[in-house]
């Protein structure tokens, strides 16, 4: 898979995670319901792993230019080589984690007509979830 058929749909799924997220919060703030923001709040908080690894891989890769693999990186890519290092084995564990705690919110009520922009921001947050995990795994450090 190439680096923008890559990135196109893990951004494109974050992106819509976030903003379909703070329309949900912003329409709950409006009516007044009672609460239905718990599954998307630990949605939130369980896709910091997912944005770690893909503003890394936006870092390292994608502006740094480095490979992960540290003789291809060169001297001035073995700083990021090194940063990508230092941090994957801690993602290796994390994304799927965040992969699993997604999967069951996005499978908890409340389902769409009524709260369809919730429902849809944590289908992406498993998206973004998956496509980290994919990266972390393709990805490892190579002496």
């Amino acid at each position: 898979m190439g680096t923008l058929a890559l990135l196109t749909p893990w951004i494109a799924s974050h992106a819509i995670h976030i903003g379909l997220g703070a329309a949900e919060v912003l329409q709950h703030r409006s009516n007044q319901e009672p609460s239905r923001l718990g599954l998307l709040t630990v949605s939130f908080f369980a896709s910091i792993p997912p944005w770690t690894t893909l503003f890394l891989f936006l870092i390292v890769f994608v502006i740094g230019g480095s490979s992960n693999v540290a003789q291809l990186a060169g001297d001035s890519g073995f700083g990021l080589w090194s940063l990508w290092c230092s941090w994957w084995l801690l993602l290796f564990f994390a994304n799927p984690i965040a992969l699993a705690v997604l999967t069951v919110t996005a499978l908890c009520p409340p389902y769409p007509p009524r709260h369809g922009k919730s429902f849809v921001a944590r289908l992406c947050s498993v998206v973004g979830a998956a496509l980290a995990w994919y990266v972390v795994v393709t990805w490892f450090p190579d002496a």
